[in-house]
């Protein structure tokens, strides 16, 4: 009997471990991910498999390729306890349209094709797409850049441009509560929409009480 994550296990040594390593990757076989590292700043790719995959019957499976920083979770736990935060870092993908979603179709499924040509289209999104989306964010600096709003910030700080986030942040509260203080906020009915930008304002106002504490500006 072969269980699902056992195939995909033969599937990545087979056609992709050796090809990633090139390119720095580690694999680590009990966890099916694949992990580099740019100081705080890891890359990652891995394989969450479907819902109902069950033994030598269905094995689909998805591919994530990811970016993140356990460095900045601790900072942002350690100082922003209430406030929730994405476990990965969502910079903009200037490479989205190269993405060949050729076999993809919600998964990839070992049953409809055969198991090196997914292998093979995987490690071409990883070469065309996604190796030069993580390459373009491997530095905060990069990241900044490459982020907008409160993610922007968060970049900004992490990389020590502490004025810079601190300007980027007031003109953003700025911008939310001059729109709650207009008629079009005051009359709106979508309570969703109310609790949206209440929510953001909140997240902003944090970053903004944080970062006095890191310039000197006249208040």
């Amino acid at each position: 009997m072969s269980y699902p994550k056992e195939v995909l296990k033969e599937a990545l040594e087979n056609f992709l471990v050796e090809r990633l390593k090139e390119y720095d990757f580690n694999f680590n076989a009990k966890s099916l991910k694949f992990v580099r590292e740019f100081d705080e700043i890891k890359n990652e790719i891995y394989f969450p498999a479907a819902k109902f995959n069950y033994a030598n019957e269905i094995i689909q499976f998805d591919c994530y390729f990811d970016i993140e920083s356990s460095k900045f979770k601790r900072w942002h736990k350690k100082n922003f306890p209430d406030l929730s935060v994405s476990y990965y870092l969502n910079p903009e993908n200037h490479y989205s349209k190269k993405f060949n979603r050729e076999l993809y179709a919600a998964y990839y499924d070992f049953k409809k094709y055969d198991h090196q040509k997914i292998m093979d289209v995987i490690f071409e999104n990883f070469v065309k797409c996604k190796n030069p989306y993580f390459l373009d964010n491997n530095t905060w600096e990069k990241i900044a850049k490459n982020s907008v709003a409160e993610d922007k910030i968060n970049a900004l700080i992490m990389c020590g441009k502490y004025n810079e986030a601190f300007e980027l942040c007031s003109d953003k509260i700025e911008k939310y509560q001059k729109y709650m203080e207009s008629d079009d906020y005051k009359n709106e009915s979508n309570p969703n929409l109310i609790e949206h930008y209440q929510y953001h304002l909140n997240r902003l106002a944090a970053k903004g009480d944080y970062l006095k504490e890191y310039i000197k500006i006249d208040l």
